[in-house]
This record gives structure tokens, sequence and C-alpha cells, in this order.
């Protein structure tokens, strides 16, 4: 069967192009004009400077550090492959390490779920705005464990998140569905 990969959707380079150009080149220009110009205060200017270069090695180094995630559906094994993004290290969420992918065989592999949960962040005006984050779900067999057995811990299942990939959560769920219902077809 062929490998199927999943992946995130792409940065915005435009964006980023006409947001360096306005928060970094321009200030620059006018700051690097006001050095010229100036006889007194040449510290507090050259302070200037470098904070007005701080916005554009940002943005360098979320394109250097990006790390896309990707679900990789193969025949052997579906691999969450967890990236990571110049965000999550800003919010020490990710460090700046990158977790192991998990490889995961079919023969493991129960099922898939998506997992929603909704969460309320302030808004200006007032009030709140509500956002939902999606992640999937791959649920595992687990005939290692008994029922009394603390020591031989194996997940019951793993997660990944879904908030920046193209296809809408159910529709990567039902295409992971689909892979693993014909790995099982073909076993047969």
């Amino acid at each position: 069967m062929e490998t199927i990969i999943i992946t995130e959707r792409k940065k915005s380079i435009i964006t980023d192009s006409i947001l360096l150009t306005l928060f970094g080149a321009v200030p620059l220009f006018f700051l690097v004009k006001w050095l010229i110009l100036a006889d007194e205060g040449k510290i507090f200017i050259i302070f200037l400077i470098i904070v007005t270069l701080f916005f554009p090695v940002v943005v360098v180094s979320g394109y250097i550090w990006d790390v896309k995630q990707r679900i990789i559906l193969s025949e052997d094994s579906i691999k969450l492959s967890y990236g990571r993004n110049f965000v999550d290290i800003m919010h020490f969420e990710g460090g700046f390490s990158i977790p192991d992918d998990h490889e995961i065989p079919w023969s493991k592999v129960t099922g898939f779920h998506i997992d929603a949960y909704e969460r309320q962040e302030p808004t200006e005006g007032g009030g709140y705005t509500t956002i939902t984050r999606y992640s999937l779900i791959v649920t595992l067999k687990n005939k290692e464990k008994g029922e009394a057995d603390f020591e031989k811990f194996s997940p019951n299942y793993y997660a990944i998140r879904l908030g920046k990939f193209e296809e809408h959560p159910n529709t990567i769920a039902l295409i992971c569905e689909d892979y693993r219902n014909k790995i099982e077809e073909n076993k047969r």
C-alpha cells in the first residue's frame, strides 16, 4: 500500500515578509538615519537599533526552528511525529528539544478518536471567546498489562494535536481509520 503523510499547513511567507518589512526594515531605516543626524544620545539610539533588530531575528529563527508535525501511515505502522515551532519554544512548551516520534505497529492499534476541548479566553472589549482544540487519539491494545501489574506500564493511547493541520480533524481520523481497515483486509 502507498504511504500517506499528513502534515501541518505551511506558514504564510507573504504575511511574514510584510510584517518583517513594517516592523523591521522601516524602523531600522529611520533609526539609522537618526543615528547619523543626531549628535547626542547615540547610546539610546544604538539600543533602539538593537531592539528593532530583535523582531527580524525572531521571525527568521521561527523558520529555522520550525519542525512540522506529521502523521505517517505506512504498511508496517503509524508514526506520530511531534513537531515544534518557535511559539512553543517561547512558551517553554517544547523547550528546544523535539519530542520523540511514536511508531506504533498496526497490530497494536484498535482505533482512532478525536478529542476536542474548549477553552475560553478573554477578549479586548470584555467577554470571552471560545477556542476549540483538537487532538487525534490512537487507542492501543494493552495485553501485556494485568489488573494488578504496576511494573509493566504501557500506555493505552497516544495523542497528537491537530491545530495546524490542513485537513479537518474528523477527516484526519477518517483517513487513518480507512487506512487501518485496508491494512486489516490485506492481512486476511
